[in-house]
């Protein structure tokens, strides 16, 4: 008897997302994620499948954006991601995605906006 396999979905989508709502390119998100712009492509248009870690760091990217775009329209995200914050000791969102300590931080500011704890 054959074990199923358990399918793990595509990073694409979840890059795809992340990229347009931020109006990053294809080179931008590799910069961020430290990764090649061919890697990028074969999980965003190929569906191979990323690293589980990688993966786990695309996902929490992909909810920080979601939690974002819950409480901003689209437009206001991309600047929201691309101007210092206070908040974040001056940086800037986009900054700090490239870690999951930043992600978490944005994470953080993101939520507190949602529920008004400032």
């Amino acid at each position: 008897m054959r074990q199923a396999t358990i399918q793990n979905p595509s990073a694409g989508p979840a890059i795809e997302t992340i990229r347009r709502t931020l109006c990053l390119s294809q080179e931008a998100i590799a910069r961020l994620l430290g990764i090649s712009v061919r890697t990028i492509v074969r999980w965003e248009k190929e569906g191979d499948l990323p690293p589980p870690l990688e993966r786990e760091r695309i996902d929490l990217l992909r909810e920080v954006v979601e939690i974002a775009k819950d409480i901003m329209n689209e437009k206001e995200v991309e600047i929201w991601f691309a101007k210092p914050k206070e908040s974040l000791l001056g940086q800037r969102p986009l900054d700090l995605l490239s870690s999951f300590r930043g992600i978490q931080q944005i994470r953080e500011v993101l939520e507190k906006a949602r529920w008004g704890i400032f």
